[in-house]
């Protein structure tokens, strides 16, 4: 037993420096994508004058900024640092949230919601409980099935359920049509799924939990 607990304290330890690592890799990015900001308010401050002087066509820069914009996105040149941490607002609660009874659907839809992706919070992500995906930082982590790394897939039940994410304890199924053609008759959405939450692959696009999140692209050095 004795051996056991060191080997754990040696994993626990590598893995708290991987993530400080990670820390230190993705603020230098962040620290990059501030310069580029700063950049682009020169320019465009730049072109402001340029414009109110005279010397620039307004229409005629906004299309050639249109044409270079879509040919970087479809070349994939656009930078971007990929790091995305969740900024909750103040929210009233909401009176419309239908509580799930997980139990009687669990054998219909194996628990897909946990299948969905979010960035995590700084709380959730200093707390500790909440593991994120070193390869997409600083989203909810996912084995190689897809679900979240949290999910006891045995007894289908969250491993850190009173300490899950906000996002989670936010969450509802019942108008989500994502999941579910029809929530009251329990038919499931299956086309959607089987396209869109597959097994856990290197990716360039995931579906997120929140249709619209609001991230800030920056980590705490």
């Amino acid at each position: 037993m004795d051996a056991f607990n060191q080997d754990l304290k040696i994993v626990q330890e590598l893995e708290r420096q991987l993530e400080r690592s990670g820390y230190f890799a993705h603020s230098s990015l962040s620290n990059q994508a501030e310069r580029i900001n700063e950049i682009e308010s020169f320019l465009y401050g730049l072109i402001d004058t340029l414009i109110d002087d005279g010397k620039v066509q307004k229409e005629k820069l906004e299309a050639v900024v249109q044409k270079v914009r879509m040919e970087t996105l479809e070349r994939n040149e656009h930078f971007h640092a990929g790091i995305a941490i969740r900024v909750d607002g103040a929210e009233a609660p909401k009176d419309d949230f239908v509580p799930v009874n997980c139990d009687e659907r669990m054998h219909i839809c194996k628990g897909v919601c946990c299948k969905l992706n979010f960035a995590l919070s700084v709380d959730e992500i200093e707390g500790g409980k909440s593991k994120w995906d070193l390869g997409q930082p600083y989203y909810i982590r996912q084995k190689s099935t897809g679900y979240c790394t949290h999910l006891d897939e045995n007894k289908q039940c969250c491993s850190i359920y009173n300490d899950r994410p906000k996002v989670c304890r936010k969450y509802s199924c019942a108008d989500d049509t994502r999941i579910w053609t029809n929530f009251e008759k329990m038919e499931l959405n299956t086309e959607w799924i089987e396209q869109n939450l597959q097994g856990r692959k290197i990716q360039l696009k995931s579906v997120y939990m929140i249709p619209e999140q609001k991230i800030a692209y920056k980590t705490k050095s």
